[in-house]
């Protein structure tokens, strides 16, 4: 199993949040379906940004499966939605 720069950097950050007495609410890993139903968007929007959510690859290759830390693919998606503004669904513009 190798490690990519984001799992260690989510290592990284997890060892000094436990440094610091810093509680977490919870630590899951979970699939992409099982992701995409707890942030309320679709699996194809989990595997399209998949690296944004902090994907992490168990095994190599190809078809490696991927799961997401819960907590870190929430923050994520908060942050990427204070990023963007809201669009109108029918022609794409910026909602007032």
């Amino acid at each position: 199993m190798v490690l990519s720069p984001e799992d260690v950097e989510a290592v990284a950050r997890r060892t000094v949040e436990l440094l610091h007495g810093e509680q977490r609410t919870t630590f899951r890993l979970v699939d992409a379906r099982e992701l995409a139903v707890l942030l309320g968007v679709q699996p194809n929007f989990v595997y399209a940004h998949a690296t944004e959510l902090g994907a992490m690859r168990l095994g190599s290759g190809q078809k490696a499966r991927i799961r997401f830390d819960v907590d870190r693919a929430r923050q994520a998606l908060a942050a990427r939605r204070q990023r963007q503004p809201i669009r109108s669904r029918r022609n794409g513009a910026a909602a007032r």
